[in-house]
């Protein structure tokens, strides 16, 4: 019974794997696309930068493919730019802008890339405006850090610690998008990395 039993869950197991992999190929391989004339041209000054850490370039480069290709079928919505720092450390801005909830998404996609291991270490930082999905009176017009907390087990959200330390768990699920947090699941920080840092540094871009 017992035999039965872990065959049933390695086989589980499997099962999970291969799926995990094959979803992985179709986001790397589904490369379609808007007509050329439709990418993003215009530079706009944002402080969108996020800081991903302990993982390869070549997986990087993965990451930021498959995520160009969910979410850039119809439109061009994100055009990020690479940077790298060292081997395992890399920082991605948009020079185009982005809207925040595109944003949040991309801190989650770079966090959980699919088919890619080890998970790398992602936090991200910005300044709110008015209009941004997801942004209250208490976190409106404020720096903001975004992160995925160590135990998080839901994996379909962002932390969100405002500069003076009110937290948010930012849900994708609809009616989860804004919870307001007894304390911070991060206190926030400033990047150790800036926008200034970056200038005249050779760069990859993505679209």
């Amino acid at each position: 019974m017992m035999t039965k039993i872990l065959l049933f869950l390695g086989a589980i197991i499997v099962i999970i794997i291969i799926k995990a992999c094959t979803t992985g190929d179709q986001q790397m391989n589904d490369t379609s696309r808007p007509p050329a004339g439709k990418k993003l041209t215009s530079l706009k000054d944002n402080d969108k930068i996020i800081l991903v850490e302990n993982i390869s370039h070549e997986n990087i480069k993965k990451a930021l493919t498959m995520y160009c290709n969910a979410y850039n079928k119809n439109d061009y919505v994100a055009q990020p730019r690479l940077y790298t720092i060292n081997a395992n450390e890399f920082v991605v801005v948009f020079p185009y802008d982005v809207d925040f909830q595109t944003f949040c998404f991309a801190v989650n996609f770079l966090k959980y890339p699919t088919g890619i291991t080890p998970t790398p270490t992602v936090r991200a930082w910005t300044t709110t405006r008015a209009g941004d999905e997801w942004i209250t009176e208490k976190s409106l017009n404020k720096k903001v850090m975004l992160f995925l907390a160590v135990d998080d087990k839901e994996y379909d959200n962002v932390f969100l610690t405002t500069q003076d330390n009110i937290g948010y768990k930012l849900g994708f699920a609809m009616g989860q998008e804004k919870q307001l947090l007894a304390t911070p699941k991060e206190n926030y920080i400033l990047p150790s990395i800036t926008l200034c840092d970056l200038a005249n540094k050779k760069f990859e871009d993505f679209e």
